[in-house]
């Protein structure tokens, strides 16, 4: 059941980010604080509010650890580390200039600055 939150939990945050967050892999240690995934795919078009001058094509995150301090959650900080990150980018097509693309990476871009904007009101929140 704890793993099942935890699972949705990653999905919420993490599936923008990571393509289908195999479930029978996640590893979830509750006394330590550790959540581990391994062999994670990278969703390229998560990365088009950067507005990079080039096309993330395909990537992976050979292993994904989250260390949560359960018993102080919302005091002391959520450390993420990634191991073995991989991305294989190139120019852009003439067909990725056309104006659904660009106008998918300016929705992305205005996502981004409103998520940003959610979490410093959020953090101002918690430590006011």
């Amino acid at each position: 059941m704890f793993e099942g939150l935890v699972y949705q939990a990653l999905v919420n945050y993490l599936g923008q980010y990571v393509k289908g967050i195999p479930r029978e892999q996640l590893r979830v240690g509750l006394w330590s604080g550790v959540v581990l995934l391994e062999n994670v795919e990278i969703q390229t078009e998560a990365f088009d509010y950067l507005q990079l001058p080039f096309a993330i094509r395909e990537g992976s995150i050979g292993k994904l650890q989250l260390q949560v301090p359960w018993k102080k959650l919302g005091w002391e900080p959520l450390i993420v580390t990634l191991k073995d990150v991989v991305l294989c980018a190139g120019p852009w097509d003439d067909s990725e200039w056309g104006a659904e693309p660009a106008a998918r990476r300016a929705q992305a871009a205005k996502r981004a600055q409103l998520v940003a904007a959610e979490m410093i009101k959020l953090s101002r929140r918690v430590s006011g």
